[in-house]
């Protein structure tokens, strides 16, 4: 039987998921990271995050960002109050650069263990993305 502590931790985790998991959200996050950032940078930043990672992909297929698919989760996360917009008063064109909320950063934070363990057991990692990515190759 489940305790409430273990359905509340439950509760929890999935909450995390769901705010992190966006599909590109990771990868802005680690954009930013590093400090403020304007549109263009973080396109071309998140976009070779996403090459470097794409030998690990799980689904086998390359993923592209489109500048679309950026504004619109850039919009998620600053209503999600993941990251802060900050646009430049009077200067045209307009000047805009997005930050890591200081919450946001703790996260980051907190999550660093987890990236940690995956390096520890990068084998079970490999076993289980190699057979995803068998099963997707099956039912396509």
């Amino acid at each position: 039987m489940i305790t409430a502590e273990d359905a509340e931790r439950l509760r929890k985790l999935h909450d995390a998921k769901q705010l992190f998991g966006g599909d590109w959200m990771t990868a802005i996050l680690l954009a930013l990271k590093s400090g403020p950032k304007h549109y263009t940078e973080l396109l071309g930043m998140v976009g070779s995050l996403n090459d470097a990672a794409a030998a690990n992909s799980w689904s086998g297929r390359p993923r592209v960002l489109h500048a679309s698919v950026l504004t619109r989760t850039l919009k998620t996360m600053t209503a999600d109050r993941l990251i802060v917009r900050h646009q430049e008063p009077g200067v045209f064109p307009p000047s805009v650069v997005y930050t890591l909320t200081s919450d946001t950063r703790e996260a980051l934070d907190a999550m660093q263990p987890l990236a940690d363990w995956v390096s520890r057991h990068g084998d079970i990692v490999e076993q289980a993305r190699h057979r995803r990515t068998l099963r997707a190759r099956r039912s396509a």
